[in-house]
């Protein structure tokens, strides 16, 4: 059996966090950026702690799923996900986490100064 641990990430959790934690930060044409932002140096710091490991970032599926069907209350205390928060979720695709992954994965091994 591998010592090296999945990572699982739960992505939708990260974006909500950060847009809630972080300004809003925008391009020069005015994307919105910071959400984004946040989730990727979350990222980068899982990937410092767990060099070695395998990581799969999974986000929540729009709408309804099975959960729904089995418990009734799941997610009921929860407000809906903003608006301009669910926006930003369409950038945090499977690419841009490959690209931090492999950004990290790249300075991971120099030394700090």
């Amino acid at each position: 059996m591998s010592e090296t641990p999945l990572v699982l990430v739960d992505g939708s959790s990260y974006l909500y966090r950060a847009f809630h934690a972080l300004p809003p930060l925008t391009t020069s044409t005015g994307k919105p950026t910071g959400a984004v932002k946040g989730v990727l140096n979350m990222l980068l710091s899982l990937r410092k702690q767990y060099p070695d490991s395998p990581f799969a970032v999974v986000f929540d599926a729009k709408g309804k799923t099975f959960r729904d069907e089995l418990f009734a209350e799941y997610k009921s205390h929860r407000p809906p996900m903003p608006e301009t928060c669910a926006a930003r979720s369409s950038r945090c695709t499977p690419a841009s986490v490959r690209s931090a992954s492999r950004c990290c994965a790249s300075t991971a091994s120099r030394p700090t100064t």
